[in-house]
């Protein structure tokens, strides 16, 4: 375990590294410069040039870079250029409402599929098992900038069951969180099933069948948890893309999160903000890659030797 660990560890430094790398060089390869989202197209050539050497933006682009990597090796991801703000202090707000949208969104999807693969393995070849099946099928193939509006045409604008937009307490998180764990969900709940399946053809199985245990309880207690290790893989990965991926349900939702802070910062020229907002989406998904290891070698023996 410990051996994993300090892979992992290694390995998330060269990822940051090498996003990092990638954003900064990427951001001042776009046309243009921050001084002309700042100061205003009408601003003149010497205020644009005073504040760019203010910033540092007319040296060398290889000092420029240095000057990034050491900032960010001491853990200071510089400050806004609008408000002179920390970014640390603009990014932690938001990122809070994308963790809190997020785990709604995963929770909410591990619950659906998990029922949903159950009864679909309980009836495999049935009528049932082929609806789920089908409106699986639909979920995952239809986008969130579908479902979204979809949602919130019935939910929000026909029926006024739920808020549109914003965050305005509970009942908020529901179509948001819906709408970000649904194909989730759908793709989950076909692996369980297949899982499931898969493990009822098992002696273990069997034996547990003849000492008259119920089928909810062979289902439940001895099927599931063997089939639900390939969807752990795939859960934790879904995991880090639900808190570091959530730019359009956010969008859409008008949600105060991390994602729309990263649309807001492009639009805006914020490097600083940008490449805080990338970087830590960054730490998240492979800190998720890194649970889901950890995770796998509780859960089975197997891999835990190793």
């Amino acid at each position: 375990m410990a051996k994993v660990l300090v892979q992992r560890f290694f390995q998330l430094l060269a990822v940051l590294w090498g996003v990092s790398t990638i954003v900064f060089f990427l951001q001042r390869m776009i046309p243009g410069s921050p001084a002309d989202s700042i100061l205003g197209v009408d601003a003149s050539e010497v205020d644009k040039l005073e504040w760019l050497t203010r910033y540092g933006f007319n040296e060398p682009i290889w000092k420029q870079y240095f000057n990034f990597l050491v900032n960010l090796c001491q853990g200071d991801l510089g400050k806004s250029y609008a408000n002179y703000s920390s970014v640390s202090e603009i990014i932690l707000p938001r990122l809070w409402e994308t963790i809190q949208l997020a785990t709604v969104a995963f929770l909410f999807s591990i619950l659906l599929a998990t029922i949903i693969g159950i009864i679909s393995a309980a009836n495999a070849g049935k009528f049932t098992d082929k609806a789920s099946a089908v409106l699986s099928l639909l979920a995952i193939s239809a986008p969130s900038f579908i479902i979204g509006p979809v949602l919130m045409w019935i939910f929000a604008v026909k029926f006024d069951v739920f808020p549109l937009m914003g965050n305005e307490g509970p009942s908020s998180f529901v179509l948001p969180s819906v709408t970000l764990g649904a194909s989730l969900a759908a793709f989950s709940s076909r692996m369980i099933r297949s899982g499931i399946v898969d493990v009822l053809q098992e002696d273990y199985i069997r034996t547990a069948k003849s000492k008259g245990l119920s089928q909810f309880i062979v289902l439940t207690k001895h099927a599931l948890r063997n089939a639900f290790l390939p969807t752990l893989t795939v859960l934790g990965m879904q995991l880090g893309v639900l808190l570091s991926g959530t730019v359009i349900t956010e969008q859409i939702f008008n949600w105060p999160g991390l994602g729309s802070l990263v649309v807001e910062a492009v639009q805006q020229r914020e490097y600083n903000i940008v490449s805080g907002c990338v970087i830590i989406m960054a730490t998240i998904y492979v800190a998720c890659n890194l649970l889901v290891d950890i995770l796998y070698r509780v859960f089975d023996p197997r891999v835990r030797l190793t």
